[in-house]
């Protein structure tokens, strides 16, 4: 099983961009979305192919992963 690592929906992490091609998963607090559980280990950037990217990589063309209220 591989590991995790959770980030605040609103960190600006690779985990939650939407360019992120790991898996991940939303978890909810009190009815509303408030952590992002993402797959550690190196992934793909979809904007940058040729760039390996981690959960907690950041770059400026950060992008949030889905806008939930």
């Amino acid at each position: 099983m591989p590991s995790t690592s959770t980030y605040k929906i609103s960190e600006k992490k690779c985990a939650t961009c939407s360019y992120w091609t790991g898996g991940r998963e939303i978890q909810v607090v009190n009815l509303k979305p408030y952590y992002i559980k993402a797959v550690s280990g190196q992934f793909q950037c979809l904007l940058n192919p040729a760039r390996k990217v981690g959960a907690v990589s950041q770059c400026n063309r950060w992008k949030m992963w889905e806008k939930i209220d």
